[in-house]
This record gives C-alpha cells, structure tokens and sequence, in this order.
C-alpha cells in the first residue's frame, strides 16, 4: 500500500443519538466517524471542488439504523465474514453450534463483533495522529458455539497520497489469546457511492479476478473445485446496468504495485473508488450492489475485501489458512482510495 501524508489529524469523541462515536479529522478537511458499536464505519467525507464535503460512503444515519445493521453497513466481519451454513461448523475434530438468529435463521452473519461495544485502545509505538484505533475481544461468553478467545484490532487512518488522492486506510489485526488454534477469518463491509450517483446503475466496476464463486440457494459456495468458475481478469461491467452482484471473486491478480485494486468508476466524471488488497491477506473480493437495502437499494455497493471464502469454517480448502495458532496475530490491510477525473 502507498505511504499516505504525515501530517497530523485529530480523534474526538462523537454522538450518534447517544450512541458513542469517534471522528478522525484531517487537516485538508477530511474526515471519518466510526461507531463505539461494532468499530463501524458511519461516514468518510472528502472536501469537494468547491469546499462542501462529500460523502464516499454510505453509512447508517442513526442509532435505530445501526442497532438494526441492515446490510452491515461499514462493519468489522470478525472472526468469520458471511454465512456460516446452518450455523454449524467442525473444527479440529470438534463439531459447533452457534445457533439461531434473533429471527430464527441460522445464517450466522458477519462474525461475533458487529453489535458489541468496542473500546478505544492506546496508540501503537508506529501509530501517528492520523489514526483511530479500536480493540474488541471474542470470548466463549459471546457465543459457545465459538469457545476460543480472540483480540481483534481496528485501526482507521486518514491520508493524502503522493498524487493528492484521498486514502482511507483499515488495518484489522487478530491475536489468539487462547491456548488452542482458533478460526478466524476477517473482513470488512464497506459501501462505497461517487458524488453525484444516486443509484450505482451509472457505474463501472473492475474487479481483479480469475475465478468467481459459485453458490447455492442459501449463498453458501459449491463443495470442492465445483465452486469455482474461471474468469477472464479483470471482471469488468461497464456499466453495472441492472445487474444485481451478492457474489465473491477469488484467485486476485495483483496490479504493477503488488496490489489487489477493484474500482469503481463514474463515466461522467472519471472519478475513481479502489479498494486496495494484499494479495495474500485477503484472497476474496466481494461485492453487493444493495438490491436488498431497507434504505436506498442500489443508493452504493459494498466492496468487502475477505481473508477466505462464505463458509470457511465448513471448507476443508481452506483450513490451513483458517486456522490461527496460540499467541500467533493474523492481519488484514486496506486502503479506499478516491481519485478525481
């Protein structure tokens, strides 16, 4: 990931109707508001052409909309990112249960840390002003279904490139305190929107990669090589049209930089989202274009970049990269980059 600008920011606490929240500023006007609840991202704003801010992302406006997470909007996916198939996973010869949802369902959504306060954590020693940094901690008391101890770590940075473009930056650091290996598999579930786009119909998409999972009815992938369908890099769609995308891409191509970059682009005004991978972090892309949102459907598309596959837990190709050792860290780095045309 490019190096970003070093001048300083500053964190301050903030309010969401009474919820607690934290805003980081820059001082070339940008700014991000995180949510105590769930290290969510509320909003990411740049100065436009003419000074007024303008809103990149497209977080959830109150507490009622943050208590509900409908869409997950801008959440921590820890310590698993999309479903888990009828919330049961083995692991290490151990069958789990991490039962129903609140409505019944047994999809078992986007981890353990959405909904729970996070607590803001003391800068590192490589830690600058132009960041935020937020700590949670799984325990067999969230779910017994999960009986490992994990420490996650989120850390937002706000940046100016060397090329004037705006970056936000989440770094997401996961340490098993226990005494066992624990899955874990991180993510993040931004929703990304251009100026002047109501609706992502408009929009471009490039997605670096060859290879698109296949899913059942429940979205949960295919068994085996069945779920993966070859592709020809990058999977572009100019415009996205009406196409509906719940859909993740694997086997990334990294660019000349060594990254992972799917973007977003506006074809009135060439302006530019990327969201930035390393390539062996993360080795899923997934991307929402909201069709389902209670507010807004196709208002902006959620770009999640992911360690491993829906159902990692379940899959057999992927437990040697979902297994996280006692005392070992696992990391996930991502920056949003905005360019204007």
């Amino acid at each position: 990931m490019e190096t970003s600008s070093v001048t300083r920011a500053a964190v301050t606490r903030g309010d969401l109707d009474g919820q607690t929240t934290w805003v980081l500023t820059h001082p070339d006007g940008a700014l991000l508001e995180v949510a105590e609840t769930g290290a969510t991202l509320l909003r990411w704003q740049v100065p436009g052409p003419d000074g007024a801010p303008v809103d990149l992302h497209d977080g959830y406006r109150s507490a009622a909309e943050l208590a509900e997470r409908d869409g997950y909007r801008g959440v921590v996916l820890a310590p698993w990112s999309n479903r888990v198939r009828d919330a049961r996973y083995t692991f290490a010869g151990t069958s789990h249960d991490l039962g129903a949802d609140v409505d019944g369902t047994r999809e078992a959504l986007h981890g353990l840390l959405t909904d729970v306060p996070w607590r803001r954590a003391a800068a590192g020693a490589t830690d600058s002003d132009r960041t935020l940094r937020l700590t949670a901690t799984i325990t067999p008391d969230l779910n017994p279904g999960y009986p490992f101890t994990v420490e996650v770590t989120a850390t937002y940075s706000l940046g100016i490139g060397s090329f004037g473009e705006a970056r936000l930056g989440l770094e997401l650091v996961a340490r098993n305190l226990g005494d066992t290996a624990a899955p874990v598999a991180l993510g993040w579930h931004p929703y990304l929107r251009l100026p002047g786009h109501a609706s992502v119909d408009e929009l471009e998409l490039s997605v670096p990669a060859r290879a698109r999972v296949l899913t059942d009815a429940a979205r949960i992938p295919l068994a085996g090589e069945q779920a993966y369908a070859g592709t020809a890099a990058p999977v572009r769609f100019a415009p996205l049209g009406q196409t509906a995308l719940d859909d993740a891409f694997t086997n990334l191509v990294p660019d000349d930089d060594g990254v992972v970059a799917t973007v977003v682009r506006s074809p009135r005004t060439g302006d530019t989202l990327t969201v930035e991978q390393e390539p062996f972090q993360a080795r899923v892309v997934h991307v929402f274009t909201g069709d389902a949102l209670e507010r807004d459907p196709r208002g902006s598309i959620a770009v999640e970049p992911c360690q491993l596959l829906t159902d990692a837990l379940n899959r057999a190709d992927q437990a040697d990269e979902l297994a996280l050792a006692p005392g070992e860290r696992r990391q996930l780095v991502t920056d949003v980059v905005y360019r204007r045309g």
